[in-house]
């Protein structure tokens, strides 16, 4: 018995598109890890099966359109512009919710090719004037940029005099007049910042390649980046303290130092805000391996949501959680460490959940402490702890194992096994930890219960109590 797909009702065709989707982010996740050093959330998702399915008549190319146009590409090339300058004049435009850019040029181990200073071609004009007029897709909800550069051997430039080079701003136009990376860079946050005001409201910049850019300064893409409301930040290049690995140019730590003057001052209507991979000069400390943290009082007012990697516990960190108190509701910490000694301004954990538990963060309703380095220190104790360590590590799979870093030779960064173990045991961390998330567990029930019946301020007294206030 043969079944007439078009005359199913439009309940059973929705639920086996849905279907579709979730078999193929299976067999995309799994194609993923298996992929050594693939970052899992860099792959746009095509849905071969719906795209098929739609090829086979008007109808379902009607009824999946809004699927398959969901998610579109960009590249600089203009075969990737032509393409999606068709979608543009088409009425599948208005399906169209994100936009990832991906821009693509040769590093410095090319520099002896002509595309290397191929200024001209870099960006074609296409593809620029669809980044420059991204109104022409209405529904645009998220924009993400990725970068895909590749630089000379990390081990040539970490170790060289000039790592700490400032360009001046004449340097810095010469470069992007003449190498093409810089360029492509240039002008496409040129052409962003053309979007004003833009009307999506998430944008992400993935890969993010720590060089001066001119346009950085513009006020333009300063007024473009203050009526965001959803900013991430992850940067190219990576260090996981089992060596360098970062690939990235020279003036990495000099530029890393600008992400104020940058972004983060300007994003007055940020709610979300997430930096990610910063793991080579990590925020937190002073001292020459790390940055300071960026994150102040007076920026992103409006900020309920926060997720930071690899940066240290600190005092500043304290100081700005508590100083969005009133708006914080989530905050995350991806393997994220406590530095004690080296850096000067570094704190134990505990005393970190301490002073936020006493600053009586009202909104706060989730906190997570997660990450891959945590789970590799909590199984390389596991096996090599001492037994106590060991044995209540199995016992204990809900405790967390709180991370210690410290610093060996003034410059390489490590996890420092025996104060990872020494903090599991006496349990101080562990304990301060519960003692917050008591509070934000509470916070959370109570927003769960009724939003319009105000916050219960009876907890708030009992905390004031306990400060001996």
């Amino acid at each position: 018995m043969h079944c007439n797909l078009v005359k199913l009702p439009a309940e059973l065709l929705l639920a086996i598109v849905q279907k579709l989707r979730q078999d193929e982010d299976l067999r995309a996740r799994a194609s993923e890890e298996a992929e050594f050093g693939k970052d899992k959330d860099e792959r746009i998702r095509i849905y071969h099966d719906l795209v098929n399915w739609s090829s086979t008549c008007s109808y379902f190319r009607n009824l999946l359109a809004p699927d398959i146009f969901k998610s579109v590409k960009l590249v600089n090339d203009e075969k990737s512009g032509s393409s999606l300058n068709t979608v543009v004049t088409s009425q599948h435009n208005a399906h169209v919710k994100e936009l990832h850019f991906i821009g693509s040029a040769l590093g410095e181990i090319h520099v002896d090719k002509a595309a290397y200073s191929d200024t001209k071609g870099i960006f074609p004009r296409g593809v620029e004037e669809l980044v420059r007029e991204l109104r022409r897709f209405p529904s645009l909800e998220r924009l993400s940029l990725k970068y895909e550069y590749k630089f000379e051997n990390p081990r040539v430039w970490m170790w060289s005099m000039d790592i700490f080079a400032v360009e001046t701003s004449e340097q810095i136009l010469e470069a992007e007049a003449s190498v093409a990376w810089r360029a492509l860079t240039a002008r496409t946050y040129s052409a962003l910042a053309r979007n004003r005001p833009p009307h999506f409201k998430s944008l992400e910049i993935k890969h993010h390649v720590w060089s001066d850019v001119s346009t950085f300064s513009d006020a333009a893409f300063h007024s473009f980046l203050g009526q965001i409301e959803q900013f991430t930040l992850s940067s190219q290049g990576k260090y996981n303290f089992k060596g360098w690995r970062p690939s990235t140019p020279r003036q990495y730590p000099v530029v890393l130092r600008k992400i104020n003057e940058y972004f983060l001052n300007h994003l007055a209507n940020v709610t979300t805000l997430k930096i990610k991979d910063v793991e080579f000069y990590p925020f937190g400390l002073d001292g020459r391996i790390h940055t300071p943290l960026p994150l102040r009082a007076d920026q992103m007012p409006l900020l309920t949501s926060l997720h930071l990697d690899y940066t240290c516990a600190s005092r500043e960190l304290v100081n700005f959680l508590i100083s969005h108190k009133d708006t914080m509701e989530q905050l995350t910490l991806c393997d994220c460490y406590a530095l004690i000694g080296a850096g000067g301004n570094g704190i134990y954990w505990s005393q970190f959940f301490t002073s936020l538990f006493f600053a009586c963060p009202a909104q706060l309703r989730r906190f997570d402490l997660v990450g891959d380095e945590m789970s590799l220190v909590r199984k390389q104790l596991e096996k090599e702890g001492d037994q106590e360590v060991s044995s209540r590590l199995r016992e204990e799979p809900t405790r967390l194992c709180f991370l210690y870093a410290d610093v060996e030779d003034r410059i390489i960064l490590f996890y420092d096994w025996h104060r990872c173990s020494t903090a599991y045991k006496n349990g101080e961390d562990q304990s301060s930890w519960d003692r917050l998330m008591g509070l934000v567990e509470g916070n959370a029930k109570r927003a769960g219960k009724d939003e319009n019946k105000g916050v219960d301020q009876s907890w708030i007294e009992q905390v004031t109590v306990e400060k001996g206030g």
